[in-house]
């Protein structure tokens, strides 16, 4: 069975107008259907909030698809690759994700994931599996980009995370280091 990929993309004429949609089109995510083989579910959209994502941000993606019966229980499993390399792996029960049981018809699948705030910016791919026993409900890889967070935001989160003692001996170690 062939892969099938959407893609969210806009064109339009112009100079700076163009660079600015290929740049946004760029951060967009994209998915694959990657099930090996008959699936309960018929996968009709998949989407990440927000997109790009950024470290620090907690990713949310929303699996919508029409269920070819009904299912009672099963687990999703998550592999999250960086660089092509898999980097985070986590099974979790299916009812956590969705409203279960499952009836014949619209479903939709939930996933949150943490981004830590040390996460490096770059592509990124999350592979959300869904079983039920014997049977695959969907397979879906969602590509998408990590990018880095503004200096000020990277200033403010890094300013709450240290306590005021401990902000103070930084500052006075930096003044320190830019007197010699």
């Amino acid at each position: 069975m062939a892969a099938s990929r959407r893609r969210s993309s806009a064109a339009a004429p112009g100079g700076r107008l163009l660079l600015l949609l290929a740049a946004v089109g760029a951060a967009s995510a994209t998915w694959t259907d990657c099930a090996s083989g008959p699936s309960t579910f018929k996968v009709s959209s998949v989407t990440l909030e927000p997109s790009p994502v950024k470290p620090g941000d907690t990713a949310q993606f929303s699996i919508k698809a029409e269920s070819g019966k009904d299912v009672g229980e099963g687990s999703v499993q998550m592999i999250v690759h960086y660089a092509d390399l898999p980097i985070w792996t986590q099974v979790d029960n299916l009812c956590d994700k969705a409203d279960c049981p499952i009836q014949k018809g619209p479903v939709e699948v939930k996933y949150t994931q943490p981004f830590p705030i040390i996460t490096p910016p770059g592509s990124y791919s999350v592979t959300l599996n869904g079983r039920s026993g014997d049977d695959q409900l969907f397979c879906v890889t969602v590509d998408f980009q990590v990018v880095p967070p503004e200096a000020g935001e990277h200033a403010r989160s890094w300013a709450s995370a240290l306590s005021g003692a401990t902000q103070q001996a930084v500052l006075a170690s930096h003044r320190k280091s830019l007197r010699k």
